[in-house]
C-alpha cells in the first residue's frame, strides 16, 4: 500500500506489541517464580516496548549498538530514580538532572537522542510504578531482560531486509504515478483552476516526489542506470501535472478534447499500472484524437501549444514507466545508501552563544522544574505527568513554532485519548482478556501511527493508560481528569519557557533552510547547465537533484509551524517559502540538463553562460539572506534571448526532454522566479531592490 510501501509503519507497531508481549510473558513468569510484584513485569515490558524503536542510526550495525548501549542510561535512571524518590527533594533534583542530560544527549546524534530517551524513561517508571527499594534487584535483572527481548525482536525475529524493501518500494512508486494520474483524470474537464485544485495538484506533486526519495534511500550509488529511470518517471509525471493544469488554466480546448485528455489519462494509468499494452495503444489513440480537434486552429494557437505539451508529457510519462524494471539487484543486508556528493549537513543555527541541544536542555529543565512544583500542587501522587508532558514536547524540535505545534497535539491526543479511555473502560471493565487485548491494540496503533502524527501517538497512549488502571484496578474518572490537568500545566509550562528563555524563533530555522535550498539551487545549475557535457557522471547529477529535494523539504517542515494549512500567522514567509517551491519545480524541469550537449556551439555556450548568471543569483539571494540585506541580481534575459536566436535547424522544434526550445522555457522560469524572490528578500528587509540590466 502506498500509505507505508515498505511496511515500515507496520513493523515498528508489531516490534512494539511483540517485544511487549514477550517481556510480559517471560518476566511475568520469571517475577512470580521468585515471588515479585507485577511492578517488575511493567518495567520490563514498558523498556521492551521503547527499546525496539529507539535506535535510528543510520546503518544496521549502528543501530544495533545504540539497542545494546541502552542498558547502561537505563540501568543508571532506574537506580537513580528508586533511590533519590524516597527523598522527595532529592528524587526532584536527580529527575531534573537526568531531563538535562537526556536532552543535552541530543548534539550526539540518533545514538544520543535514543540512549536520553531511554534513560529518561527508565526514571520515569521508577515513579510511574513506585519502584521499592527491595524491589531493585529484580528491576534491574528485568530491564536487561526487557532491552534484549527489544534486541532479539527489532534484529532477529522483526528485522529491516533492505532488498525486499526495495522491491517493495519499486513496486509502491510504480502504484503512486497510477494514483497521481487518476487523481487528475477528472480535472481536464473543469471550467477553471480554483485554490483547492492547486493545492491538489500541489499535494500530488510531493506525493510523487515522497516515493521517488523513498526508492532512493534504499538504492546503493553503483546502480546509477535505475537512479536515473526512476528521476525520468519521476520528472514526467511532474510535467504531466503542470500540462494539465495549463489545459484548465488556458480554457481554449473544447469540451470533447478534454474528455478525450481524461480517457488517456486512464489508459496510461491502467498502462503504468498493469503493463498493459493495449492501455498504450487506447491513451495513443485518444492522444491523437485530441490533436485531431485542434486541427483546424493557427500553428500558434494556445489550444495547439496545450495539446502539444499534453501529448508529449503523457507519452514521456509512459515510455519511462516502460523503461522501469520491476526487479532490481537484491542489495546486500548492510549495504547503505551513499549520501549524495557534494552535499553539505543542514545549518544549526546558534544564538546566545550556545549550541542547540544546550539550549534545550536549558529550556526543558526550567520548565521541567516549574512543572514539577506546579503539578505536585496539584496532586503529590501525580505530578510527574505534568513533567513528562514538558519533557516530550521539547523532543525533536528545535523552535518555539515547533514547541507549540507539539504542545497543541499533546493536549488535544490527551483530552480525546481520555474520552475515549472513559467509554472503552467501561466496556472492557472485569473483562481481564479483553483488557490485555485492548492493550496491545493500543500500543500497535500508537507506534503504527507515530510516523504521521504525534497527535494520534498521544490518543492511543491514552486510552492505553486508562485500560492499564482498569486492569490494575485504579481506574477512576477523576484520575484521567487530573491527567488533562497535568498535561495542560507541563504543555503551558513548556510553551512559556521556550518563548521567553533563550527562544529559537522559527523565522531564523526558515532562512536557515532557505538559504539551504538556494545553496543546492546554485549546486544544481552549476552541475546540470554550466558544466553539463555528454560525460557528466549521470550519477552526481542525480545527487546534486535529490540534495535540491532535501533541502526543499526541510525548508516546509521548518515553515510548517507558521504556514500550515489551517495557521497563516506569517503570509509574508509562506509567500516565500512557495516561491522557494517554484523555484526548485523550475530547475527540476531542467531535466539534468539533457538538452544542453544536443545543441550548436554557439548557442551551447550562451546556454552555459545564462546558466552561471542564474547560478551566481542564487548565490546572491543566499548571501542575502544570510547578512540580513537587500540582494544585487543580474538577470539572464539577454543572454537566453541570443541563446534562442543561436538555434538552427532542426534544435527549434525538437520535441521531448532534451529540447532545447524547452530548456530555454524552464530557464526562463527560473530566472523570472530568481527576481521575484529577490523583491521578496528586499522587502524582508525594509529596503529597495538592488537590481543590475
Amino acid at each position: 500500500m502506498t500509505s507505508d510501501p515498505a511496511l515500515g509503519r507496520l513493523k515498528q507497531g508489531t516490534r512494539a506489541v511483540v517485544s511487549a508481549a514477550l517481556a510480559a510473558l517471560i518476566v511475568s513468569r520469571l517475577a512470580r517464580w521468585l515471588g515479585e510484584p507485577p511492578t517488575v513485569t511493567l518495567v520490563a515490558t514498558m523498556l521492551a516496548m521503547m527499546g525496539s524503536q529507539l535506535a535510528t542510526d543510520p546503518s544496521p550495525r549502528e543501530q544495533r549498538r545504540t539497542t545494546l548501549l541502552m542498558v547502561l542510561p537505563a540501568l543508571a535512571s532506574l537506580v537513580v530514580g528508586t533511590v533519590a524518590s524516597r527523598i522527595p527533594l532529592l528524587g526532584a533534583a536527580a529527575f531534573a538532572v537526568t531531563i538535562f542530560l537526556a536532552t543535552y544527549a541530543q548534539r550526539f546524534g540518533p545514538r544520543g537522542l535514543a540512549l536520553g530517551m531511554i534513560g529518561f524513561f527508565a526514571f520515569f517508571n521508577a515513579l510511574f510504578f513506585h519502584a521499592q527499594l527491595a524491589q531493585l534487584p529484580a528491576l534491574l535483572g528485568a530491564t536487561v531482560v526487557g532491552i534484549g527481548i527489544a534486541y532479539t525482536v527489532r534484529f532477529g525475529l522483526i528485522r529491516d531486509r533492505p532488498g525486499l524493501d526495495l522491491q517493495r518500494f519499486l513496486r509502491t512508486f510504480r502504484k503512486t504515478v497510477a494514483i497521481v494520474l487518476w487523481n487528475l483524470t477528472n480535472l481536464p474537464e473543469r471550467p477553471r483552476m480554483n485554490r483547492s485544485m492547486l493545492r491538489r495538484l500541489r499535494r500530488e506533486q510531493d506525493r510523487l516526489n515522497d516515493s521517488a526519495l523513498a526508492v532512493e534511500g534504499l538504492l546503493a550509488r553503483c546502480q546509477p542506470a535505475l537512479r536515473l529511470r526512476i528521476f525520468d518517471l519521476e520528472l514526467a509525471g511532474s510535467r504531466v501535472l503542470g500540462a494539465v493544469q495549463q489545459v484548465v488554466e488556458s480554457g481554449a480546448l473544447v469540451p470533447d478534447a478534454r474528455r478525450e485528455i481524461r480517457q488517456a489519462l486512464a489508459a496510461a494509468r491502467t498502462f503504468v499500472r498493469e503493463g498493459d499494452p493495449a492501455a498504450r495503444r487506447l491513451m495513443h489513440e485518444h492522444l491523437e484524437h485530441v490533436r485531431q480537434s485542434v486541427s483546424d486552429m493557427p500553428e500558434n494557437a494556445p489550444g495547439r501549444a496545450d495539446t502539444r505539451r499534453l501529448s508529449t508529457s503523457i507519452s514521456d510519462l509512459v515510455e519511462a514507466a516502460a523503461q522501469l524494471p520491476d526487479t532490481v539487484p537484491r542489495l546486500e543486508p548492510g549495504q547503505p545508501a551513499a549520501a549524495p556528493a557534494g552535499t553539505r549537513p543542514p545549518e544549526k543555527p546558534v544564538e546566545n552563544g550556545l549550541h542547540p541541544a544546550t539550549r534545550q536542555a536549558i529550556q526543558v529543565t526550567v520548565a521541567s522544574v516549574l512543572a514539577m512544583a506546579a503539578g505536585h500542587a496539584l496532586s503529590s501522587d501525580r505530578w510527574y505527568w505534568a513533567v513528562i508532558t514538558t519533557f516530550v514536547i521539547f523532543t525533536r524540535t528545535r523552535t518555539l513554532g515547533d514547541t507549540l505545534q507539539r504542545a497543541w497535539a499533546r493536549v488535544l491526543g490527551t483530552v480525546l485519548g481520555v474520552v475515549a479511555g472513559l467509554l472503552l473502560a467501561g466496556l472492557v471493565s472485569g473483562h481481564r482478556n479483553v483488557e490485555l487485548a485492548g492493550l496491545f491494540v493500543c500500543v500497535f496503533f500508537g507506534f503504527y501511527l507515530i510516523q504521521l502524527s504525534y497527535g494520534l501517538m498521544v490518543f492511543w497512549f491514552t486510552t492505553l493508560i486508562c485500560i492499564l488502571y482498569s486492569l490494575l484496578g485504579l481506574f477512576s474518572p477523576g484520575l484521567l481528569y487530573l491527567r488533562i490537568e497535568e498535561t495542560l500545566i507541563g504543555a503551558g509550562l513548556g510553551v512559556l519557557i521556550a518563548g521567553v528563555l533563550l527562544p529559537e524563533r522559527t523565522t531564523v530555522h526558515i532562512h536557515a533552510a532557505a538559504r539551504q535550498v538556494l545553496s543546492a539551487v546554485h549546486d544544481y545549475l552549476e552541475e546540470a547547465v554550466v558544466n553539463r557535457s555528454r560525460d557528466s557522471d549521470p550519477a552526481r547529477l542525480i545527487d546534486v537533484s535529490r540534495t535540491l529535494d532535501a533541502r526543499l523539504r526541510d525548508l516546509r517542515t521548518a515553515a510548517r509551524p507558521l504556514t500550515g494549512r489551517f495557521v497563516r500567522f506569517a503570509p509574508r514567509t509562506a509567500r516565500t517559502v512557495h516561491s522557494i517551491s517554484e523555484l526548485v519545480l523550475f530547475v527540476r524541469h531542467l531535466a539534468l540538463g539533457k538538452g544542453v550537449p544536443e545543441v550548436n556551439e554557439e548557442a551551447r555556450e550562451m546556454i552555459r553562460q545564462a546558466g552561471a548568471r542564474l547560478a551566481s543569483n542564487a548565490r546572491a539571494l543566499e548571501q542575502a539572506l544570510e547578512r540580513k540585506e537587500a540582494p544585487t541580481l543580474e538577470p539572464a534575459t539577454a543572454l537566453l534571448e541570443k541563446a534562442r536566436t543561436s538555434l538552427v535547424g532542426e534544435e527549434t522544434v525538437r520535441k521531448g526532454p532534451a529540447s532545447p526550445p524547452i530548456l530555454l522555457h524552464w530557464l526562463a522560469r527560473v530566472d523570472d522566479t530568481l527576481n521575484l524572490l529577490a523583491r521578496t528578500v528586499g522587502a524582508f528587509r525594509g529596503r529597495p531592490l538592488a537590481q543590475r540590466t
